[in-house]
């Protein structure tokens, strides 16, 4: 296999293995059971723009 497609399932296990931990399991079966999806995914967004813009951040002073 080539090193692109090594990472790639290796990506696609870390994934895999986040999802399947019991605190996300329980996080999820709590949100659906108490119908937060809307609250979750717009929390979650919030977390991703603001790693995004960290990770941003060091690109540009790395380079």
């Amino acid at each position: 296999m080539s090193k692109e497609t090594v990472e790639q399932t290796e990506a696609t296990r870390a994934v895999k293995s986040f999802k399947a931990a019991a605190d996300i399991e329980n996080f999820y079966r709590f949100v659906y059971e108490n119908d937060l999806r809307r609250e979750a995914k717009m929390i979650l967004g919030a977390i991703a723009a603001a790693a995004n813009q960290n990770s941003k951040k060091k690109r540009r002073k790395v380079q």
